[in-house]
């Protein structure tokens, strides 16, 4: 067996031990909690189903009720599974398009007649991915490419000589003009290191611009759409570069959607000829609801052909009244229009979209995507992916199977890939795993432009090697330079002091899934915020367990303020942010430094630690997070 069969056995059997545990834990769940599911935001029940509209060739349902939801885990782009009575029975999966307070509106390809009263949603599993992985994998065995040698460590990346450019966007440093200079001039593969707030999806944006101007043709993906969106949020204001973003059109921002491929196939000029072909479609359609299918007793005796010359004799054959040889070729004749019908539909959409792909130079979409049939036939110059530490290794290899060139961003102090089997090795990106195999074919960013540094101090030091810099234009940033007129009662929080601590030795409380929350800390929260709230002062809520995040929101009950997982927080940031620690015996979650490092490097002017001292002290990594603390004016 070669090294190549190996490792695609490998990860083609934790690929498909993560699915399994997926799907069989959202189906424990749902047969386990029944109608409790929606009691930790999993599930919304007694749901009333309408059709609103048609986007993009699917039906748009809007289910609602009178009450509003409870917390919900679902959002935007979820992939959920419509059910009646018997989840679990029901196979109608979906994609959210948007929800609200009391409703949430479906993209679905067709919808049953049943789907529209007293109807159940849960929050599922989107299995098209873990296949789409899995067939990235299967096609290695047999692929030629040289990057897939360099990623198996067959072969190594080589050297080039840096080139000399002119940057489009003449705001990057030094350091991230470098970085551009030297993933250009790279022959296979570069990785660039961006810790927080450091421009990494700024730096990818000018390599991207540079390798389409240099007629490169390329695919650049993350794991997440919002990742994506962020690229193509820079990208959009390079006008002169054609780009095309591939994905369903709900799981894209509303402020891009004229870059989708949907958008841009309704723009095409042969678009009015192919909707004219599924106007008469849906006519055919509705003309063959009203023929019977022919009775198999006489279809036995004759062929399709038969049938429609000997309608044209107008008398009865081999035994066959006439009327109903008449009704066979009239069925027939339908069916066969149709089918003709959708292969030209089916030739005009492929044409429209192979004209539009290839004449763009520039294609965005997730990971995933790029593995769907609509790429299936091209290939690309260079592959870049944003967030790669964010990426599981089967994940990021779908679109670099297609390309000849890498160039990875990352920053792998930080979280990595969510993985529910815990199956560590998925855990393992393929960017933290080159960048310690070749260290030599990455730059580190090393000015940052977010937080005060202050806040960036411990981070820095524990994470980075003290590498990081503060950019002057945010070095000293505080609150009061955006809150003014604090009353005296209010200064003990809202201060110019960027970091601080408040000690709450509560109790730690388990829930039934196990997960903690503590009431005491989540009280607090909610006081502090409250004072954030009266100045207006753009603030979010943060914590490493989901049972404190529903009971804070319960507490905070506002759509206003956002209270989230560390882990669902990473990759954003806000004037201020308040972490509640929770834990007062252990430290559990928090034992994972690298989520330590996402949460304290989130805020810009202010970040409120709630927790135990007693507790933290204990840990000589925490007790040195404290200190930061006691000198931070």
């Amino acid at each position: 067996m070669t090294l190549k069969q190996i490792y695609v056995n490998k990860y083609k059997e934790l690929v498909k031990r993560e699915r399994d545990y997926e799907i069989s834990f959202h189906r424990e769940e749902i047969k386990k909690m029944g109608e409790k599911r929606e009691d930790i935001g999993r599930a919304i029940l007694n749901l009333k189903g309408k059709i609103l509209r048609e986007f993009y060739g699917e039906l748009i349902v809007r289910y609602s009720r009178k009450e509003k939801f409870k917390k919900t885990d679902i959002s935007v782009g979820d992939i959920v599974l419509i059910s009646r009575e018997e989840p679990l029975q029901s196979d109608l999966l979906g994609t959210v398009v948007e929800i609200g307070s009391n409703y949430i509106d479906i993209s679905l390809e067709s919808i049953p007649k049943w789907a529209f009263v007293d109807i159940r949603i849960d929050l599922y599993v989107n299995d098209v991915t873990f296949k789409r992985m899995i067939k990235a994998l299967e096609n290695l065995v047999n692929l030629d490419n040289r990057l897939i040698d360099i990623i198996l460590e067959i072969d190594s990346p080589t050297k080039s000589k840096p080139l000399n450019i002119e940057l489009i966007d003449k705001t990057l440093n030094d350091y991230q003009k470098n970085a551009v200079i030297s993933a250009l001039s790279a022959r296979d593969l570069y990785l660039i290191h961006g810790p927080p707030g450091t421009g990494k999806t700024k730096t990818i944006s000018e390599i991207i611009l540079q390798e389409a101007f240099r007629k490169n043709k390329i695919i650049a993906t993350a794991d997440s759409n919002i990742a994506v969106d962020n690229i193509l949020s820079n990208l959009s204001k390079y006008p002169d570069f054609k780009i095309v973003r591939i994905g369903h059109p709900s799981r894209i921002s509303k402020k891009l959607l004229e870059y989708s491929l949907y958008e841009q196939i309704l723009k095409h000029e042969k678009y009015e000829k192919l909707s004219i072909l599924r106007k008469e479609l849906h006519k055919n359609y509705e003309f063959k609801k009203n023929l019977n299918r022919p009775d198999l007793k006489w279809m036995r005796k004759l062929s399709n052909d038969d049938i429609i010359i000997f309608s044209k004799l107008d008398k009865d054959i081999r035994g066959i009244p006439k009327l109903e040889i008449k009704k066979m070729a009239d069925w027939i004749l339908a069916t066969e229009k149709i089918e003709k019908l959708k292969e030209n539909i089916e030739k005009i959409e492929k044409s429209i979209i192979d004209s539009i792909i290839s004449s763009s130079s520039i294609i965005l979409s997730t990971n995933s995507m790029a593995g769907s049939e609509i790429l299936e036939n091209y290939r690309f110059d260079v592959c870049i992916i944003d967030e790669g530490s964010q990426s599981m290794e089967p994940s990021a290899l779908i679109p670099i199977s297609l390309s000849r060139k890498l160039i990875i961003s990352g920053d792998h102090k930080q979280l990595p890939p969510t993985v529910i089997s815990n199956e560590i090795e998925l855990k393992k990106t393929l960017f933290e795993r080159l960048i310690s195999k070749y260290p030599e074919f990455s730059k580190v960013l090393q000015i940052q432009y977010r937080m005060n540094e202050k806040i960036m101090e411990f981070s820095n030091k524990m994470f980075y090697g003290e590498m990081i810099v503060s950019h002057s234009s945010i070095k000293h940033q505080n609150l009061m330079e955006i809150v003014k007129n604090i009353e005296s009662f209010d200064s003990e929080i809202l201060n110019d002091m960027p970091l601080q601590f408040i000690d709450i030795d509560g109790k730690e409380l388990k829930n039934k899934f196990k997960s903690y929350y503590n009431i005491l800390e989540a009280e607090k929260v909610l006081e502090v915020v409250k004072k954030f709230q009266k100045y207006n002062v753009p603030v979010s809520v943060i914590t490493p367990y989901d049972a404190q995040v529903k009971y804070i929101s319960g507490l905070i009950n506002s759509d206003e303020i956002e209270v989230k997982s560390i882990d669902g927080f990473q990759g954003r940031e806000n004037e201020v942010i308040i972490l509640s620690l929770v834990r007062t015996n252990k430290l559990g979650f928090l034992k994972d430094l690298r989520r330590l490092n996402v949460a304290i490097t989130r805020a810009k002017r202010k970040l409120v630690v709630i927790g135990s001292k007693n507790l933290l002290i204990k840990d000589d990594t925490y007790a040195e997070f404290l200190k930061c603390f006691n000198n931070n004016e």
